[in-house]
């Protein structure tokens, strides 16, 4: 039975929700308040999150931005009275993975959910299949989570620990922006504001040591005043 979280501080769309995903055959947690919201999507791994915007406090913006920053990677849904097509392209650029504006459909939303169901479990079947040795354009490049080392053409790249980290949380986050302060905090584990250019300096060395062409980067990219990203269309 997949499981929903349903974060929004209005009661009465809580239980209708709820009640409707129920029946549709949900397992439904539910919080009335974004922060409480934010704890049980770390401790209680719902399949889907169903996201209000507006809430006091701490807002579904904030939210999904420190959730994905903190990589997470669980589908959000955002479901809001926010209905501007601006307002959607922020939430999506955001990470939220859907959008349904207030009133909606009870179909059309369970419709979605399970797509988005879909979406992660085919994910996660890929990933299984593939283990952990991962290979890259013809095998011009090879990250072996088992030996914890980066290959090119099966010769080894001679990673440090630091740099196949670094490497290694990037591929896995592929497609997304990782800002220097989430590097700092989930590869060097500092829980408080490091010096943002160790990033950097590491970044250069594995650059210099995977890269084929050090004037055009292909699998550490930068998208510059955010941070750094593994390309999600590598084949």
């Amino acid at each position: 039975m997949s499981k929903i979280l349903i974060v929004d501080d209005d009661p009465a769309v809580i239980n209708s929700t709820t009640d409707m995903l129920r029946a549709f055959s949900f397992e439904v947690l539910a919080a009335s308040d974004g922060r409480k919201g934010f704890e049980i999507a770390t401790t209680q791994s719902p399949d889907v999150i169903i996201l209000d915007w507006m809430m006091p406090v701490y807002s579904g913006m904030q939210f999904i931005t420190d959730f994905r920053k903190q990589g997470y990677t669980t589908p959000v849904l955002f479901l809001t009275a926010k209905s501007d097509p601006p307002d959607q392209v922020e939430a999506l650029r955001a990470g939220a993975d859907d959008y349904i504006s207030k009133p909606f459909d009870a179909q059309v939303l369970r419709e979605r959910i399970r797509a988005m169901i879909r979406r992660s479990e085919i994910t996660s079947q890929k990933h299984d299949k593939a283990g952990n040795r991962h290979e890259y354009c013809g095998g011009e490049l090879i990250i072996d989570g088992d030996q914890m080392q980066a290959f090119k053409h099966d010769v080894s790249c001679d990673l440090t620990n630091r740099e196949f980290q670094l490497l290694q949380y990037l591929e896995q986050n592929c497609g997304r922006v990782c800002p220097r302060s989430e590097l700092l905090k989930q590869v060097w584990k500092f829980d408080f504001l490091g010096d943002e250019r160790t990033v950097d300096v590491t970044i250069k060395r594995t650059r210099q040591k995977i890269e084929p062409d050090q004037k055009n980067f292909k699998y550490i990219l930068t998208r510059r005043g955010f941070g750094y990203f593994f390309p999600n269309d590598l084949t």
